[in-house]
């Protein structure tokens, strides 16, 4: 997969709250999707559990996610769904405002942008909603008006009042992982004996003192030094810190010789390609060193988790911020761009559902170009500027789409 080159907007718009695509996502069960392939425009009848609740939307996955057609919303949840004019309108139940556009991953639901998990999009003419955006006939109540169901009517004859101070943006908590560590060295190069576990750290480090550098910003560190931190700890930290983004900074190899060099970028889903499920299981090898058997058995017991976890979208919002990398890595070093990849990662297991998470491999350890600017500090703040430098394009490309839901810029 690969993204194209995303503009740094939205730096002056308004900046909202926290993107956690993968709370809104865990309150919508999603029974018996696993369904034969749906024609393009066709949407298979689907029970959904919302509000506590069934409902029965016409779901299909044209796009890997599944996604109900929105003129036919579920009426008691939303009324007078059109779409005209490039814009889906309609309004809750309980009467709020409700208005979707294709390609951006928020619907404006009253006066706030409620984060979708993924993309509407049309497929030959019909609108397709994720069906997360269910859960925000939960928060429909709280905003309804307290005498009527309707909207009020606006009063022609009042004056505009000055225009709230654009509130400040909020502290983004980035959890930068660096692989392996302790008596797990990573991948290592035979010929100059360099480890893994300590290129990543180094860049790491850089990564966590470029981004305190930027304002809006709190970067921790899975770990800070040369310790071993078993791979399902590491998400967990994520999760415990509240952090919006996870990334996990690897190094690759090839074992078959030394031509093969690049950078790649990965999120979590079922591999596409035998190289990619290479990699993954270079990076879940750890597990050896853990002798942890609550991972499953093997291969087939990720294979399993991940089919479960990507049922719910969430790796399209992890595959932008991948894009996002790979575009800074591509502006700023030399090499080939391996591009942004799926595959079965057990590190990125446990942050997926709660946050967009992505495993990099900065590049080969095994090949002598690669090495040597892996194993330069000057080549290290190099890599690690580039990342914090798609960190904050990813987090300016979500403020720029929630700022426009809003109506500003």
């Amino acid at each position: 997969m690969r993204f194209g080159r995303e503009s740094r907007v939205g730096r002056a718009g308004i900046r909202g709250v926290r993107v956690r695509a993968g709370a809104l996502l865990a309150a919508v069960a999603l029974p018996g999707l696993a369904t034969p392939a749906l024609s393009q425009t066709a949407g298979e009848p689907t029970s959904l559990r919302v509000a506590g609740r069934d409902v029965t939307v016409p779901v299909a996955r044209h796009r890997g996610y599944p996604a109900f057609a929105w003129n036919e919303a579920p009426p008691d949840l939303v009324r007078s769904a059109t779409f005209a004019g490039g814009v889906g309108a309609g309004s809750t139940s309980s009467g709020v405002a409700v208005e979707l556009r294709p390609g951006s991953p928020f619907a404006r639901v009253g006066s706030g942008a409620v984060p979708l998990g993924n993309e509407a999009y049309v497929a030959e003419g019909v609108l397709w909603v994720p069906t997360s955006f269910l859960v925000s006939a939960d928060l429909s109540e709280a905003r309804a008006p307290s005498a009527s169901t309707d909207p009020a009517p606006a009063d022609a004859s009042a004056t505009p009042g000055p225009r709230s101070p654009e509130a400040p943006r909020p502290v983004r908590r980035v959890m930068i992982d660096p692989g392996h560590g302790g008596h797990d060295p990573g991948t290592v190069n035979r010929r100059t004996g360099a480890r893994e576990k300590d290129i990543v750290l180094a860049v790491s480090r850089y990564l966590r003192e470029e981004l305190a550098r930027r304002s809006g910003v709190e970067p921790m560190l899975t770990r800070s030094d040369d310790r071993f931190i078993p791979l399902k700890q590491r998400p967990k930290m994520a999760r415990q810190a509240e952090a919006d983004l996870f990334i996990s900074i690897h190094v690759n190899a090839e074992p078959r010789g030394s031509s093969a060099r690049g950078f790649e970028t990965y999120y979590l889903a079922p591999a596409r390609n035998d190289e990619s499920a290479r990699v993954a299981r270079l990076e879940n090898s750890v597990l050896e060193l853990e002798g942890d058997e609550a991972y499953g058995a093997g291969d087939e017991g990720i294979d399993k988790i991940v089919a479960m976890l990507t049922r719910d979208g969430n790796r399209d919002v992890s595959g932008r911020l991948g894009g996002f990398v790979q575009n800074a890595f591509r502006d700023t070093i030399e090499g080939p761009d391996r591009g942004v990849k799926p595959g079965p990662f057990w590190v990125l297991v446990g942050a997926t559902g709660h946050m967009p998470a992505v495993l990099v491999e900065l590049g080969f350890i095994t090949n002598a170009e690669d090495e040597r600017r892996l194993t330069s500090s000057k080549e290290q703040k190099r890599l690690a500027a580039a990342i914090a430098d798609a960190i904050e394009e990813y987090f300016d490309y979500f403020d720029g789409a929630r700022a426009r839901l809003n109506g500003a810029g």
